[in-house]
């Protein structure tokens, strides 16, 4: 009896915890969408306020130095880090701490954030460091970034029309990023999810041009050096491809136009906008909960 009741405990433990992750209130938290398809939200780092890209595959949060500048009590830690942009270029960067990240009525305390100094058109990129445990809510057709409560993700769970699995590469709670299993015509492919890309991008490492029947010779194709690291760069090439979809099909997009890369250090990375207007990313449950509308 005693054996059963424990069992029961340790079966409950795992809910508990990822409830006491949500927010207690749903927030909700408008966006403006570039001619692109970039996410820009305003946003302040220990009270000065500054326009962002909110970006699930920038896995760091980053300022430009110009906007650093401005912000007062930013620590600089001990510590750094060296991560990899998507096709390949090592960028190590010192940590600074902010005393608190505010996105509309949500805050974060110690954040951690990259200064770089580099020309950026806004003041640099929001990641999903703090939203780990969270869930949260891309809402194109409403341009609305929503924090959501116990309650809201529930509701959003009736209401679905689907959902697809989540995977999250999370590095020391400094580097967090998602991804997702899906099919390009038939291959199986793990592929980050990277709202910062924009819409409509569909990026590929070259190595599965073949399996595809992509001749490298008969495509248009292109050297280009790296924005970061002139002096290093990749070769793109730039295809038709017939169907990609997530595993159950629930999800896909036909007859388009890929990148084929040279050195990309995923399988593949893409925007997000493909997969549903209204995409509900439930972090601690680890699924994607798409909701399409009629417009």
């Amino acid at each position: 009896m005693k054996r059963a009741i424990l069992v029961i405990t340790f079966l409950f433990i795992p809910s508990l915890f990822y409830a006491q992750n949500y927010s207690e209130e749903k927030i909700e938290i408008p966006f403006k969408l570039s001619p692109n398809g970039h996410i820009m939200i305003r946003a302040t780092v220990n009270g000065v306020s500054g326009n962002f890209v909110f970006d699930t595959g920038a896995g760091m949060n980053l300022l430009t130095k110009d906007f650093a500048d401005k912000i007062d009590n930013l620590e600089k830690t001990t510590h750094f880090y060296t991560g990899h942009r998507a096709t390949g270029e090592a960028i190590t960067s010192d940590l600074y701490h902010s005393e608190v990240l505010g996105i509309g009525d949500f805050g974060n305390e110690n954040e951690q954030f990259a200064v770089y100094d580099i020309d950026f058109p806004l003041d640099g990129l929001i990641s999903l460091t703090a939203f780990q445990e969270k869930a949260f809510t891309i809402n194109f057709a409403e341009k609305k970034l929503i924090i959501e409560s116990e309650k809201s993700l529930q509701q959003r769970k009736v209401n679905m029309d689907f959902e697809m699995p989540l995977e999250i590469n999370n590095d020391r709670n400094i580097k967090v990023s998602i991804g997702t299993m899906v099919k390009i015509d038939s291959l199986e492919l793990h592929v980050g999810l990277d709202s910062g890309a924009g819409f409509d991008v569909y990026r590929f490492n070259s190595r599965y041009m073949e399996a595809l029947g992509i001749d490298s010779t008969k495509v248009d194709s292109k050297y280009i050096p790296s924005s970061f690291k002139p002096e290093e760069g990749n070769q793109y090439y730039f295809a038709e491809v017939s169907k990609l979809s997530d595993l159950k099909m629930n999800a896909e997009k036909v007859n388009f136009r890929a990148t084929f890369i040279e050195g990309l250090i995923y399988e593949g990375i893409m925007g997000i906008n493909w997969i549903g207007d209204v995409l509900t990313f439930d972090m601690p449950s680890e699924k994607i909960i798409v909701k399409n509308v009629d417009y």
